[in-house]
């Protein structure tokens, strides 16, 4: 077991929160009035292996949290495969920690999950919690870039669950905000200089959904890429971005097995990794 890791000794949250759910009194309409009434649900996600929920309070949340392995199958057939007990996987974009639970919970793994976004970031916590998985996923608040800077988060919309939020280029100023969008300051660092500050455990596999600033990460993750421990890595990228991950991962000693959901020319992409 890693030296970050320690079994949780919490009594897990979620018995009484299914239980103070389920006794709460029957209201019309099922989750979607729950939701607009700003009241939390406890839902399933649905992944059939196993039993991991996730707290609800909003439509991204419902529509797309909780049916993350329908809207993503490669990726759970990835952790499903690839990833073996004892592994540790980092979970850069992890959003609410729908696939850092799987890797956990059911795989048996060991989880550091990257998330920048303040909403998404408390509810990862919570579902961290909610899952009995405070022993196996360890959650950071930390954007990944080429260097340490101060930049804006400029968010799509602020409610849990929701993505397509852009890291931007620009140092952040006080003035980012005068505009309809939320613009969060952002600290980054280099992937490289986590670990080695941090003192993580270097992960055996990899996992990067950060809806364009992918390369921004890969290139502060250099002394990572070519490190042996890393054996595979699943990676989500813009057209006009994939030929340039490719080189920086061949660079680094990993070939492309798969490229993954490329039905559309313009969208963007999934592409699988591994050590050659």
């Amino acid at each position: 077991m890693p030296a970050l890791f320690e079994r949780s000794r919490r009594p897990s949250l979620l018995r009484r929160v299914l239980a103070a759910w389920r006794s709460a009194s029957p209201r019309p309409g099922g989750l979607g009035n729950l939701a607009e009434a700003g009241s939390t649900a406890v839902v399933r996600l649905d992944f059939k292996p196993s039993d991991i929920w996730l707290y609800v309070t909003g439509e991204p949340e419902r529509r797309w949290r909780t049916k993350s392995c329908a809207k993503e199958p490669w990726t759970v057939d990835w952790l499903l495969h690839d990833v073996r007990r004892g592994d540790v996987l980092y979970d850069v974009g992890a959003n609410v920690g729908a696939f850092s639970l799987i890797a956990a919970k059911h795989t048996g793994a060991y989880v550091v999950a990257f998330e920048p976004g303040y909403a998404n970031f408390a509810r990862l916590c919570d579902n961290i919690q909610l899952n009995s998985c405070g022993g196996r996923i360890v959650p950071l608040p930390t954007a990944l870039a080429e260097r340490a800077e101060l930049v804006g988060f400029e968010y799509r919309s602020v409610e849990p669950g929701q993505s397509r939020h852009q890291l931007t280029e620009a140092r952040w100023s006080i003035e980012a905000n005068d505009g309809e969008k939320y613009v969060q300051p952002a600290a980054t660092m280099p992937l490289d200089g986590v670990i080695a500050d941090y003192d993580l455990p270097v992960p055996n596999h990899l996992k990067i959904d950060v809806d364009g600033a992918e390369l921004r990460v890969l290139r502060g993750a250099r002394d990572l890429l070519g490190r042996p421990e890393l054996r595979t890595v699943l990676i989500e990228a813009a057209p006009a971005m994939r030929d340039a991950v490719q080189r920086l991962m061949e660079e680094a000693g990993l070939r492309l097995r798969a490229n993954l959901r490329l039905e559309r020319a313009h969208a963007p992409g999934y592409a699988l990794f591994e050590r050659c």
